[in-house]
């Protein structure tokens, strides 16, 4: 039996900022860019580790045209760090790093291969005078490219696998923009064996076999839209069996956005005690990354909603639970979103004879109001660039944080 085992990896976007973040905890802040790279150099370790036959890489190496110098040589230490152990390394270029800001004063060290972006390029692996397999590839020469790259591929006669490298938006992936655009028909006609997809930060098997058709995501989070384990592809294809794809996390700073129930707290005390246990619970599933960034939505109804609503309450609350984690090995960061609503009788104000009662009689039509709060908000979702903000909302859960918040005006205001 044949066999080929290699990595797949995508979108290291190593050196990336860390907007927003570092001005809570400064002194988080260069570990928070270190990151990228020590989730590149978990990659290289699990390369040498597993004895893998290669790595291909499917582009945005980096976050963009100000990537340093420094992030430029940390990468080719990583991949000369492969070159010395004889895994060769096969990379192309994507929308972040496309082929015309690439550094030309760097020599990439032996056995790195990097696509060219004018035609698709092939190349084999071999071990013992065997082919074993051919990598394909392109590079993007631009930031925006709209072409249908994918119908480029055409497979050679030659013995070996056939593995595509590309770095596409195939079937129109949403939250993410439609460069190289190909239909997942496309990528299975080429008659490919696996197709090493980047480009879309979540890992997803397209396709589990003939051909596998994969994203592998990207390997380390940069904020709260990226949650959930990041990591790498440890694949091996065989002549006379599907393929093994195994997921492996690589990501050195895990993202997680959670909700807190601080319902019937009556202390800021408790609220801090519910805030803490949360972190604790993730604490514990934090064995092999080095730090945790936390953005907890305090949520229920509660006597202190009022007090939790002014403006320095969040700030104080964030300020004094890093205090308590600081210190904590893996390190900790936590952010406060409050969502909470205040304490009310909603029967007995339903049964009023006011403005209160048939807002919450309105509410309580939920069918009739989403179709209205559609309808009001269609003109926005046509012409507002903020749209993707709200596409994944869900209409009643906005409703009810309005009708609570139109509460907490008027009800308030009622017993003043």
């Amino acid at each position: 039996m044949t066999a080929f085992r290699f990595i797949h990896c995508s979108d290291l976007h190593i050196d990336s900022p860390f907007k927003g973040l570092a001005s809570q905890v400064p002194a988080l802040n260069e570990r928070l860019r270190e990151s990228t790279f020590q989730s590149f150099h978990k990659i290289v370790k699990l390369a040498v580790e597993e004895r893998v036959d290669a790595v291909l890489i499917a582009g945005d190496i980096f976050d963009g045209d100000d990537r340093s110098l420094q992030a430029q040589l940390k990468f080719r230490r990583g991949l000369l760090e492969l070159s010395e152990k004889n895994i060769p390394s096969f990379i192309v270029h994507g929308n972040h790093d496309p082929s015309n800001s690439w550094s030309r004063k760097l020599d990439w060290p032996e056995g790195t291969t990097i696509f060219s972006d004018k035609e698709v390029e092939s190349f084999p692996i071999a071990r013992h005078g065997n082919t074993l397999a051919w990598i394909y590839g392109i590079s993007f020469p631009r930031k925006e490219v709209h072409e249908n790259l994918a119908i480029k591929f055409k497979k050679n006669k030659k013995k070996g696998f056939a593995i595509g490298l590309l770095h596409a938006n195939v079937g129109k992936q949403a939250g993410h923009d439609n460069y190289s655009p190909c239909s997942l028909q496309d990528l299975v006609s080429s008659d490919f064996d696996y197709w090493a997809l980047g480009h879309i930060h979540k890992f997803k098997i397209l396709r589990e076999n003939s051909p596998s058709i994969v994203y592998s995501g990207n390997t380390q989070s940069r904020h709260f839209k990226e949650t959930g384990p990041k990591g790498c592809c440890l694949v091996t294809l065989n002549s006379d069996a599907p393929a093994n794809i195994q997921f492996v996390v690589t990501e050195a700073v895990s993202y997680i956005s959670t909700y807190v129930d601080v319902s019937g707290t009556s202390s800021i005390n408790e609220v801090l005690l519910a805030i803490q246990s949360k972190v604790e619970e993730f604490e514990k599933e934090l064995l092999t990354r080095e730090g945790l960034v936390a953005r907890l939505i305090l949520t229920g109804r509660t006597s202190l909603h009022n007090e939790l609503q002014n403006s320095g309450a969040s700030k104080a609350l964030v300020e004094e639970v890093n205090t308590l984690f600081e210190g904590h090995s893996p390190w900790i960061l936590v952010d406060l979103s409050i969502q909470t609503a205040g304490i009310y009788d909603i029967k007995t104000l339903k049964d009023g004879k006011d403005f209160v009662a048939d807002l919450l009689n309105l509410c309580d039509e939920n069918e009739q109001l989403q179709s209205k709060i559609q309808e009001a908000m269609k003109p926005v979702f046509e012409s507002w660039a903020g749209r993707k903000y709200l596409e994944d909302s869900n209409i009643q859960s906005i409703s009810l944080k309005s009708r609570d918040l139109a509460l907490d005006q008027l009800v308030e205001r009622k017993t003043q």
